[in-house]
């Protein structure tokens, strides 16, 4: 996938994300303002195209901001809100070498994202009692190997 595709259709999708999301204009203006600058420092960097490159990221981070919307998760969203800084935060850790701080930063990144995952199905779908508690241990499982795997993968590139 080139850049200029890549970069174009995260616009799109962050723009149809803001503009739908049944929220106050503060709140999608907020939002926009974040995913905005995530795309304009991917555009500046250049590396959203990278295999490895946590910028490849946004439009999956925007549709994540929709769907909290949607299911009203306003607790959530505050969450979400870190998520365009860390992904900005890992990518120069990683450009820099920084990979101890690296690994640090995708865990963070990662369990923020999967925590908001959580709550877009948790709250979506009204999961109490054992549907809730079945949901959080699988997603907990689930993201503790995913953190686990990647944060180890950047760990040891800094050994070698």
């Amino acid at each position: 996938m080139s850049a200029l595709a890549l970069l174009s259709g995260s616009l799109v999708v962050i723009l149809l994300s803001v503009a739908a999301a049944p929220l106050s204009l503060e709140l999608r203006a907020g939002a926009g303002a974040l995913l905005l600058g995530l795309w304009a420092y991917a555009a500046w960097s250049k590396r959203a195209v990278e295999p490895a490159s946590p910028l490849r990221l946004i439009p999956g981070v925007a549709l994540a901001f929709f769907g909290l919307a949607l299911v009203e998760a306003q607790l959530a969203l505050g969450a979400w809100a870190a998520a365009p800084p860390l992904i900005v935060a890992l990518d120069q850790a990683y450009l820099r070498g920084w990979r101890s701080l690296a690994a640090a930063v995708y865990v963070i990144l990662w369990l923020d994202l999967f925590a908001s995952v959580h709550q877009l199905v948790a709250v979506g779908r009204e999961l109490t009692g054992v549907s809730l508690l079945s949901w959080s241990l699988g997603m907990g499982v689930v993201a503790t190997i995913y953190v686990a795997l990647g944060a180890t993968r950047l760990r040891g590139h800094a050994e070698r």
